[in-house]
């Protein structure tokens, strides 16, 4: 079932046109790893279809409806953001809130939930990334490894239908990036529908159902994941494939 999919999405900023007319297509339950070089535009998607920037044009359709991404009206994203989950590269944690504050805010200001039931559900999503240990702890007190578990369960918390990720491990040194993407894998085997703007090579091999390399605003080639690795069909990606082995 097509959960998402966005059509000549445009975004220019200034002269300099960043996307050249996207398409791209989310099932339920597809993990969808987007690639590509710095500057490509990847992060800027992402930034479009959660409108945190907003798209000069194209069209959009998620859960069924449809949405002319030139004139979308407030209502209507706020609508979509519900629910959506947005993971960010750099966390993007209250550091006067302690670990579960920041889990509930979203729920208890936005969604208007009790605040008993608005913390247990977030102990029940802390305890999902491992972080139900540490529902006192102000981020200060937290690795970076642990503050980004901290995001993904805030995002997590307000049953998101797709989460998108933006580069959620470069910030983290090796032996943190590993906790992060651990709980990743987990979310894709019970089923969540995520994007994810990553760097990580191995992730995108081995979790992703899907692979969108973008180069200069565009999409150069997608496939399935192991098409994509094993037998790449553009030049462009065989080298930045090649690039990225090293």
């Amino acid at each position: 079932m097509t959960l998402l999919e966005i059509s000549n999405l445009k975004k220019s900023f200034d002269n300099n046109e960043v996307l050249k007319g996207i398409d791209l297509k989310v099932n339920k339950g597809d993990v969808v790893s987007i690639l590509g070089p710095s500057g490509s535009g990847k992060t800027t998607l992402l930034r479009c279809i959660n409108f945190l920037e907003k798209p000069d044009g194209g069209h959009l359709s998620f859960e069924g409806k449809e949405y002319d991404l030139s004139k979308i009206s407030k209502s209507d994203i706020s609508s979509i953001r519900k629910d959506t989950g947005f993971v960010f590269q750099g966390y993007n944690l209250f550091a006067n809130k302690n670990v579960l504050e920041n889990v509930t805010l979203g729920l208890t200001s936005a969604r208007h939930v009790p605040k008993k039931q608005a913390d247990e559900k977030a102990l029940e999503v802390l305890k999902k990334v491992g972080m139900d240990g540490y529902k006192d702890y102000y981020p200060s007190q937290l690795s970076g490894g642990q503050q980004q578990r901290v995001a993904i369960a805030r995002a997590l918390a307000t049953d998101p239908g797709i989460i998108y990720f933006d580069e959620p491990t470069s910030a983290l040194d090796p032996e943190l990036t590993s906790e992060v993407l651990e709980v990743m894998r987990e979310l894709a085997s019970e089923g969540m529908t995520m994007i994810v703007v990553t760097h990580e090579m191995g992730f995108a091999k081995e979790v992703s159902s899907h692979v969108v390399f973008m180069a200069d605003g565009r999409v150069i080639e997608e496939g399935n994941s192991k098409e994509f690795f094993d037998d790449p069909k553009e030049e462009r990606t065989r080298e930045f494939l090649r690039l990225t082995e090293h």
